[in-house]
């Protein structure tokens, strides 16, 4: 099944065609071209869509040697970058989908994560904290729509 990735950066918008499996490395490049320490990027889409996949290309073309998982049950994961030729030192992956509200946030301490030096993080289900993500300055929204 082909995807529609649509990618909100600073007031322009790129749409990449995902067919095939390594289409995935294309979105994942273009996203390591924009992305810099202290940024979120909000992967928005429906379950199955392939917002884990897509974590899984960016961390893999950083140089991170485990696979990236799903962190649905354990709601954060960490992943530390050996690419020396990177800025992001760091990339810590959100699923939001178990977030009922947004003061669950707290215990979880994504600013505190965030201002780490080096640190990118990449949110599963940022419709879940809209808030937060909205007051974050430095983003990225990807779509991802099932063709």
């Amino acid at each position: 099944m082909s995807r529609k990735v649509t990618i909100d950066y600073q007031k322009s918008k790129k749409v990449i065609e995902v067919r095939e499996l390594s289409d995935w490395e294309k979105v994942a490049e273009f996203l390591l071209s924009k992305m810099k320490p202290g940024m979120v990027i909000a992967l928005k889409g429906d379950l199955g869509a392939g917002k884990t996949t897509l974590t899984q290309y960016i961390v893999k073309q950083l140089g991170v040697k485990k696979r990236a998982l799903s962190p649905t049950f354990a709601l954060v994961r960490n992943y530390l970058v050996s690419d020396l030729k990177s800025e992001v030192r760091r990339i810590v992956h959100v699923d939001a989908y178990r977030i009922e509200d947004e003061r669950e946030l707290l215990a979880l301490d994504l600013d505190e994560e965030l201002m780490e030096t080096g640190t990118v993080m990449v949110v599963e289900w940022p419709e879940r904290i809209a808030g937060w993500i909205l007051s974050k300055r430095d983003k990225i929204t990807v779509d991802i729509e099932l063709n």
